[in-house]
């Protein structure tokens, strides 16, 4: 397993955290920033995740 269970507890709560954040701070350049770095690093979970468990 490449990640461990820890590191993606820890990059879930991340990304949820800067997606939160971001739409906060939609109306300037960094608050877009945040959210759209959130979504892909939730993305990239889902994507990791579906990767492990459907092989």
């Amino acid at each position: 397993m490449f990640l461990g269970s820890n590191v993606i507890l820890f990059l879930t709560v991340l990304s949820g955290v800067l997606i939160i954040i971001g739409f906060g701070f939609r109306s300037h350049n960094g608050g877009i920033m945040l959210l759209g770095i959130g979504l892909l690093i939730a993305l990239g979970l889902i994507v990791r995740k579906a990767l492990e468990v459907f092989g």
